[in-house]
């Protein structure tokens, strides 16, 4: 998960704060699925598709505000589905987390919010420090100078959002990434579906987002928002993984059975559908606190970005494994998985580090 707020430690109540039934599933979504899994399944342009047909960056933002009035439960089936495909478009990177970044401002009907959520230009943000970046006023904007690291999409995105330490404390700011005092290193990475480059800002023009009143608030809705989407895309994976395994073990044969049969594999796939049960449980929990209060979805965001991780890699991993052979070549899709799941350990936390953040907010 990315970096909490600097508001300091919260306890939280450990007892359940959604209400029951909004945890129903209902036809609705499996509709939404239906259609999501369509697009990426024959779509040369997923992007396009998915951002006009299911308009999926305004899937949570308010109608009054020009949107859906859905909330993260609508656009955890969407992540799923693309998380299960590994798709490459910015889906969790602009349509879901810039959207909730963008949804803090003060004035969140601009411009801004319209072409992002709109999908005709694309926003990233940077998981970056404070001490990083810093911020002087300029005129009627801002000067951004510093660097951020390892931000998704960067090279193609438009816009960036990330913390800067302005002389009264740490804000929120959005960059375009055209301005010329913007420049990129692209990085070498491990998963080719996300692309991960360097930002310097050498005084770089911006926009203030989120003063320092208010940006410990809003900081923590764009990292929790952040957690329970990457949370999805790995229950998605796993979903996809037990699909495609399954499959080729009812396929495979061994000594005349086909190798589905064996006692032992049988096992293995029964704990395998055991931890997706659980990774969809604690995703969509934590997506349905998020959808009723933001502010009490943290503890649930850190639980299911912890599960999930988990189920990912070792869903990815299992499957390699009961592939046998071509589960290590170029030829099959199944070292992508590891490749995304242990990417995003890096990128967002590994699950060690959001369980000792459930250690912390529980008072332990």
């Amino acid at each position: 998960m990315p970096p909490s707020s600097p508001a300091g430690p919260r306890t939280y109540d450990v007892s359940p704060s959604a209400d029951p039934s909004i945890l129903t599933p209902v036809a609705e979504h499996d509709d939404l699925r239906d259609i999501v899994r369509a697009i990426v399944a024959k779509s040369d342009d997923t992007w396009h598709r998915l951002m006009s047909e299911v308009q999926i960056g305004t899937l949570a933002v308010p109608e009054a505000l020009g949107g859906a009035g859905f909330g993260l439960r609508e656009v955890g089936v969407v992540l799923e589905e693309t998380g299960g495909a590994l798709l490459a478009e910015p889906v969790l990177t602009s349509a879901v987390v810039a959207v909730q970044a963008l949804l803090t401002s003060a004035d969140p009907a601009n411009g801004l919010m319209d072409a992002v959520a709109s999908g005709r230009e694309i926003a990233t943000v940077a998981w970056s420090s404070p001490t990083d970046v810093t911020a002087e006023p300029a005129d009627s904007a801002w000067s951004l100078t510093g660097s951020v690291q390892h931000v998704l999409q960067a090279a193609t995105a438009d816009h960036l959002i990330l913390p800067a330490a302005t002389p009264t404390g740490t804000a929120l700011f959005t960059v375009d990434l055209h301005h010329e005092a913007v420049s990129f290193q692209g990085r070498r990475v491990l998963d080719e579906t996300r692309p991960l480059a360097d930002v310097s800002l050498a005084g770089a023009e911006a926009a203030l987002l989120v003063g320092p009143d208010d940006f410990a608030q809003a900081w923590s809705r764009v990292t929790t928002a952040a957690a329970i989407g990457v949370a999805a895309e790995h229950t998605g994976m796993a979903a996809h993984l037990l699909e495609t395994t399954t499959a080729y073990l009812l396929e495979r044969q061994q000594f005349g059975r086909a190798i589905a049969s064996f006692q032992a594999i049988k096992h293995r796939l029964a704990d395998l559908l055991v931890d997706l049960e659980r990774a969809r449980s604690a995703s969509r929990y934590a997506a349905a606190v998020f959808d009723q209060d933001p502010g009490e979805a943290v503890l649930a965001a850190r639980v299911a970005a912890a599960v999930c991780q988990d189920v990912a890699i070792r869903a990815a991993h299992e499957s390699v494994q009961l592939h046998g052979g071509i589960g290590f070549t170029w030829e099959h899709p199944a070292h992508l998985y590891v490749r995304r799941a242990l990417s995003d350990e890096g990128l967002f936390g590994g699950s060690r580090t959001h369980r000792a953040a459930v250690a912390e907010l529980v008072g332990l």
